[in-house]
């Protein structure tokens, strides 16, 4: 151990020693030469000199003095420091000059320094060194170009190309790029498919070259080719193309090509995906469907592309075209895995159909009871279900006017045992909403309450305590009605903080004109009425206030009730007419954002006149800056344009 530590020390001083000895005179050299061989073995000694004698001879640097001039030349390479840079890595590049980073490095600088004389030199000196090297001809192009010579340069890039193997020509077309010259770069992509004879060979850096020269038509084709011989890459294929997706003459390249392929090569289903893709981006749900369609009958498949199309179609409210697909995937039979879900999807797309355009019959409602009915019938009141059970549930309430039927499904939810617990928590929440239909406050209030206590830092406990202010604002208690709004204004859910601030809003700027709060009672009672579809007691009670207090602030507020009955009535005219009174004569209070925006969705959606919603949305824009509508109204009004809206 004693030896071994021994050499150890000594090691240490000679290495003290021989980096020393470039700095010190010869006096001093003799000196720390005596002190030295006391110190150590007269064996050791000599070996340490044999070890210096050479390095300083030659002037060698240390390892650590060759980091530090690196790590400054690196610095002053950054800060454009050019003639430093080159002074430095001069040096290192002498020193060794097969590294091939300090040739990099100082061909930069000389380059910087527009010294083409030298950096011409320099390439020509590494040539001689590394000849087979075609990526030092694209330097000598480089410094030819930089120095006006575009023949010199195209003659020398011609010959990187040209002198290239097969395996250097990926490298050498990166370094076209990185500088740069895609075409070059596309020419070398282009001879690594003539020597392997795959003529889609590098498709996707070719498609990124040809996406740089902005050659959509190329970009495309490449992107294409990659698609079809790395099909597990397709999602990162949809990525990039996304730019083209956003341009309808290059969607209408993208379709053009994909349809020819299609013909062309049709064992390739990947391009039938891309198509679909393609379709949707343009909101062509139809179009899509029958490619779904296609591909499903090809492959012999469950219905699961055509299922995951319909929900999209859903969510973008083509309710007819999800409709054909989940009938498409009902026809597969019983014993399919997706019949069950496709037809509970179905009944559920109906239904949203109908409650949301407000275009039916009462033919339709009677259809659809009896598809529900039928449905439950054969798979049973189950948690599979419970959410169709909730729809009828609601069809009953507010279209077929059974409250009892209602709540009798609801509760069968509510208690079923195996159900989801926040399926049961929606399920006590229509219950609420039942009983205060059947003028059942407590009732009411009590399952308001539960969801409440259940779900308390959850958006659902939020719901259920709008209710139950909303409750407060109906008896006429409108102090506890602000007090739970104050609070629900901080919703993590947009819809409940706005309508929180809404009727916040709503109380605060009607009591606080008013010395007593008998026409706001009356105003909230009719509002009452509404919800539990007494229509004409509402009315005679807006007539009420109408006729006792006819230049109340109340006043525009009754309008826009008579408005939503309208509405709810589908006498679009008549709606019309009420929405238009708030523009013509309450020009300054708060519901013209709200008239504006009903006007826009009732032409954009029962009265077909695109023209007419985009003005009522454009005017929201450019007078309503305050609007909880602007964001809503921005995305209809570009959709209307033509934009591409996400």
């Amino acid at each position: 151990m004693r030896s071994n530590s021994s050499a150890t020390i000594a090691q240490h001083l000679c290495y003290q020693y021989i980096t020393l000895l470039p700095i010190i005179n010869a006096p001093l050299t003799f000196l720390a030469l005596t002190i030295f061989m006391k110190k150590i073995s007269l064996l050791l000694f000599i070996s340490c000199l044999l070890l210096a004698l050479p390095s300083y001879a030659q002037g060698k640097k240390t390892p650590s003095q060759l980091q530090q001039d690196m790590n400054l030349a690196q610095q002053y390479l950054q800060n454009n420091d050019f003639e430093k840079a080159s002074l430095l890595y001069k040096d290192l590049y002498e020193d060794n000059e097969k590294n091939t980073f300090y040739y990099r490095q100082y061909l930069r600088a000389l380059i910087g320094l527009k010294n083409y004389t030298d950096a011409e030199k320099l390439v020509r000196k590494q040539q001689k060194i590394n000849k087979s090297d075609p990526s030092l001809n694209i330097d000598l192009g480089l410094i030819y170009k930089e120095n006006n010579k575009p023949e010199e340069a195209k003659e020398q890039f011609d010959s990187a190309i040209k002198n290239a193997k097969q395996e250097e020509l990926l490298g050498l077309a990166g370094n076209f790029s990185n500088n740069n010259l895609n075409d070059y770069a596309i020419a070398a992509y282009q001879k690594g498919r003539d020597l392997s004879k795959n003529d889609k060979l590098y498709a996707y850096e070719m498609a990124l070259a040809y996406q740089r020269n902005g050659d959509t038509p190329n970009l495309i084709k490449n992107y294409l080719d990659y698609a079809s011989t790395t099909p597990s890459q397709v999602q990162m294929v949809f990525n990039n193309l996304q730019r083209v997706a956003n341009n309808e003459k290059d969607l209408e390249e993208l379709q053009t090509q994909l349809y020819s392929r299609i013909q062309t090569e049709q064992d390739q289903i990947i391009y039938i995906e891309i198509l679909s893709w393609a379709l949707k981006q343009q909101k062509d749900f139809e179009g899509a469907l029958v490619q779904m369609k296609a591909l499903d009958r090809r492959l012999n498949e469950t219905g699961q592309r055509v299922m995951d199309l319909a929900k999209q179609a859903f969510d973008e409210k083509q309710y007819d075209v999800a409709i054909d697909a989940y009938e498409y995937v009902i026809a597969k039979g019983a014993e399919n895995r997706l019949h069950v879900p496709a037809k509970v999807e179905l009944l559920h797309v109906r239904n949203e159909k109908i409650t949301t355009t407000n275009n039916y019959t009462p033919q339709d409602l009677d259809a659809l009871k009896t598809d529900y009915l039928n449905m439950f019938e054969a798979l049973g009141k189950t948690a599979g279900t419970a959410n169709a059970m909730l729809e009828l549930s609601h069809l009953y309430a507010y279209y077929l006017n059974d409250l009892d039927k209602a709540l009798e499904l609801a509760e069968q939810v509510a208690n079923m045992g195996n159900a989801d617990a926040r399926t049961k928590a929606y399920a006590k929440l229509d219950m609420g909403d039942f009983y205060l239909m059947q003028d059942d406050v407590w009732e009411a209030t009590l399952y308001y309450s539960q969801v409440d206590k259940a779900f308390k830092d959850d958006i659902l406990g939020e719901e259920a305590r709008f209710r139950n202010a909303k409750l407060s604002y109906f008896n006429g208690d409108f102090d506890w009605a602000q007090s739970q709004l104050d609070v629900l204004k901080a919703s993590t859910s947009e819809l409940i903080s706005n309508d929180a601030i809404e009727l916040s809003s709503f109380i605060i700027d009607n009591l606080g004109l008013d010395t007593t709060t008998t026409t706001m009672m009356m105003f909230a009672h009719a509002e009452l009425l509404i919800t539990q579809n007494r229509i004409k007691e509402a009315l005679a009670t807006f007539d009420s206030i109408n006729t006792l207090y006819p230049k109340h602030s109340l006043s525009d507020d009754v309008v826009m009730m008579r408005a939503k009955i309208a509405l709810k009535k589908r006498d679009y005219k008549a709606t019309v007419d009420y929405l238009q009174n708030i523009l013509d004569n309450y020009k300054d209070d708060l519901l013209v954002d709200n008239a504006l925006f009903m006007l826009g969705d009732l032409y954009e959606h029962q009265l077909n006149d695109k023209q007419k919603a985009m003005s009522y949305y454009q005017e929201i824009l450019l007078n309503q800056a305050g609007s909880l509508f602007m964001a809503e109204a921005r995305k209809r009004f570009r959709k209307l344009r033509g934009d591409k809206v996400n």
